[in-house]
C-alpha cells in the first residue's frame, strides 16, 4: 500500500439518514413543483375558458350589432332614395295652380299638352281678339314665363249665326315655363 493512503469505505447506516434527508427534500421539491404546475394549468384552463366565453359574447354582441346596422343602413338607403325622389318629384298641381291664377276669366281652355320640360300648347276659347291679346300679356307678366306665342286664331261667329253662346275666339298659345315651377 502506498503510504498514508486511507481506505476509504462508505458507510451506509451511518449516512442512509443523510440520502433520506436529501431523498425526501428532492421528492417533496418534486411534488411542489408537480402540484404547482398542476394547480396552475387548472388556472390557465379555467382562465382559457373565461377567455372563451368572453369571445362567445362578443361574438354574439357582433352579430347582433351587425344585425342592427344592416337594418339601419337599409333604413339609411332607402332614406337617402327618398329624398331623391322628394326632391325630383314634379307637382303638377303647382302648374295648374298657376295657369288658374293667370288665366283672364272669360278665357277656358280646351286642351292641355306638355310636359316638365316646360313647353306647353293650349287650346282656348276667348270673347275677343282683345281678350287673346290680354291673355297672351297675362302670362308675360308673370316672371316664371320665358315665352308666349299664339300659334293659331280663328272666330267662331260665323259658323253657326242661330247659336250666340258659340260665338267668340278660338285660339292655341304655345308657350315655355320655367320647370322650377315644379319643384316649388
Amino acid at each position: 500500500m502506498i503510504k498514508d493512503e486511507v481506505k476509504i469505505s462508505f458507510d451506509w447506516n451511518k449516512n442512509i439518514s443523510i440520502l433520506m434527508v436529501v431523498l425526501f427534500i428532492t421528492g417533496v421539491f418534486v411534488a411542489e413543483i408537480y402540484f404547482g404546475l398542476n394547480w396552475w394549468e387548472k388556472q390557465e384552463i379555467v382562465r382559457a375558458q373565461t377567455l372563451e366565453d368572453d369571445i362567445l359574447k362578443v361574438n354574439r354582441d357582433i352579430t347582433k350589432i351587425k344585425g342592427t346596422a344592416d337594418a339601419a343602413l337599409n333604413y339609411k338607403d332607402k332614406s337617402v332614395e327618398l329624398s331623391r325622389l322628394l326632391n325630383e318629384h314634379i307637382y303638377w298641381s303647382n302648374f295648374f295652380n298657376w295657369l288658374e291664377k293667370n288665366t283672364l276669366s272669360t278665357v277656358k281652355f280646351d286642351s292641355f299638352g306638355g310636359d316638365a320640360n316646360g313647353k306647353y300648347s293650349l287650346n282656348a276659347k276667348a270673347i275677343s281678339y282683345a281678350e287673346v291679346s290680354w291673355q297672351v300679356k297675362a302670362f308675360l307678366n308673370d316672371p316664371l314665363v320665358k315665352k308666349v306665342e299664339v300659334t293659331s286664331v280663328n272666330s267662331s261667329a260665323g259658323k253657326d249665326k242661330g247659336k250666340t253662346a258659340d260665338s267668340g275666339v278660338n285660339f292655341s298659345l304655345s308657350f315655355e315655363l320655367d320647370p322650377a315651377i315644379f319643384k316649388k
